[in-house]
């Protein structure tokens, strides 16, 4: 066997574990990228665009449909059996209507105008969105965003509402910090809506060194890079045993 041959496995092994047993924590730079479903409300079709704003709880969690749960100030478009608000939800409101889907990358800052954020006004339409991800941390910490709107929004961490901007108001910036989150992966939900033809806008950052966000069934680019390393180099290895085996 030739000597190169062990070094060859060693290193296709390291790319392997590097693939899969990796934290991207340890990747190092803040890097985010949430998946975005958007949708749309036509104007004067919904008695909530604009309307009573429903109480969401610090600390409540998701609705069974996944939606922001109200505890309290119910509206019409509050669900009675769930209790969740179905601004984003086709299947549970008619007035909502699924307009397209993207990604996000952070920081993030945009007017949101439908479609999928490209429009220039809300005169006829009321764009509202949700954007998800996940992240992986290699030992409890706490995470911390920066969240701004104009109306509302909900930012939920593993489930839990962690902070809101609620109601019908200009662009309000507000840092959030999370409880303690355990070792491993945590998933992110932000929902967005605009319900008043004056404006609408979303921000939204990571704040926390070191932690790495991407849309769901996205690898993380810590361990996309690790893997193309790993592969560049077999192939090298590859080449040079060719031509060894050749010249003998």
């Amino acid at each position: 066997m030739s000597p190169r041959f062990p070094l060859l496995l060693g290193f296709s092994a390291f790319a392997v574990a590097s693939l899969f047993g990796w934290s991207a924590a340890q990747a190092s730079p803040v890097t985010a990228t949430l998946s975005a479903q958007y949708f749309e409300v036509a104007g004067g079709t919904d008695p909530d665009f604009p309307g009573p704003t429903p109480t969401v709880l610090l600390g409540s969690t998701l609705g069974p449909n996944g939606l922001p749960v109200s505890t309290g100030g119910s509206t019409p478009d509050v669900n009675p059996g769930t209790n969740e608000i179905t601004w984003w939800s086709p299947s549970l409101n008619s007035n909502v209507t699924a307009t397209g889907s993207g990604t996000i990358s952070l920081p993030y800052s945009s007017n949101m105008y439908a479609p999928n954020s490209t429009g220039t006004n809300d005169a006829t339409e009321f764009e509202t969105a949700v954007f998800t991800g996940t992240f992986t941390l290699s030992a409890a910490e706490a995470v911390e965003f920066q969240l701004g709107s104009d109306d509302d929004s909900f930012i939920y961490v593993d489930g839990i509402l962690i902070g809101s901007n609620p109601g019908i108001h200009a662009v309000t910036n507000v840092d959030f910090t999370s409880a303690v989150l355990p070792a491993g992966v945590n998933s992110i939900e932000v929902f967005y809506d605009d319900r008043e033809q004056i404006g609408a806008y979303l921000s939204l950052d990571l704040l926390t060194s070191g932690v790495v966000i991407t849309p769901i069934g996205v690898p993380e680019p810590g361990t996309l890079a690790l893997l193309g390393t790993g592969l560049a180099g077999l192939a090298f290895f590859r080449r040079r045993q060719k031509r060894s085996q050749s010249a003998a």
